[in-house]
């Protein structure tokens, strides 16, 4: 890893080598998503809580990079388009991430290679979102630890995908990745207490982080929200003392 890209993972990553990133790419799929209508605003309080990076669409950076609080990290959201990781340079981004949700045998899976040279090239560290599904876009969690394998092989610095559902499934994912593992957090949940399971099951296991969206930026204090996560990402919290703060 050159030193671009070693000291853009440094502003991702804690030293504990750990990160608690809040996904706000949403509304760049096309969707109109409750709590990104001001993202300026959204950034700000999960900054406050102790957010280490968000990840937001290219707009966002060009629009709001000024006001930006500076201690956080910046990933955009990208296409499978090794183009776009020259648009990352020039904003002055931390990373990338590309976004796939399906069949680990899709053509689609191969543009991750080029992609991942031009972040080599560029110094930008490149976060690979796979997501394993069948034909009716469900998740399948056995081939969870296929699809982190994967990213790590085509060339990704750290993966995101999804929890299979316990901490010993998850073991076994990271423990057959190279690279950091970080896990999505999916649909809204109306318990901050599974919230906070996931994410204690995910540390257990030895994962690298969160990259957790909905269940920030649409929970009623975002910030004392991402202040819970960020115990139990950095503190080795227990889960009863991370619902204290949301108190």
């Amino acid at each position: 890893m050159d030193a671009g890209k070693a000291l853009r993972m440094k502003r991702i990553f804690r030293e504990d080598g750990k990160t608690l990133i809040i996904a706000m790419d949403r509304s760049g799929r096309g969707q109109d998503v409750p709590g990104l209508e001001r993202p300026l605003e959204t950034i700000r309080k999960v900054a406050e809580g102790g957010a280490d990076a968000v990840l937001v669409n290219p707009g966002v950076v060009r629009r709001f990079y000024e006001a930006i609080p500076r201690d956080l990290a910046i990933i955009i959201s990208i296409p499978m388009d090794p183009l776009y990781v020259e648009l990352a340079a020039r904003l002055g981004v931390h990373g990338v991430k590309t976004t796939f949700f399906g069949s680990l045998e899709d053509e689609e899976l191969k543009k991750l290679g080029p992609v991942a040279i031009a972040c080599q090239d560029w110094g930008i560290p490149f976060l690979a979102e796979i997501v394993p599904q069948d034909e009716n876009r469900r998740l399948v969690p056995k081939a969870v630890k296929a699809a982190a394998r994967m990213a790590a092989e085509l060339g990704a610095d750290f993966v995101k995908t999804a929890y299979p559902g316990s901490p010993e499934e998850f073991s076994e994912v990271v423990a057959k990745t190279f690279i950091p593992v970080v896990v999505l957090g999916g649909p809204k949940m109306d318990r901050d207490e599974d919230v906070l399971k996931i994410a204690k099951g995910v540390m257990e296991a030895g994962g690298a982080g969160l990259c957790i969206g909905r269940n920030v930026f649409q929970h009623r204090n975002p910030t004392k929200m991402t202040r819970a996560l960020a115990k139990i990402v950095h503190e080795n919290a227990s889960i009863e003392d991370a619902l204290k703060e949301l108190v």
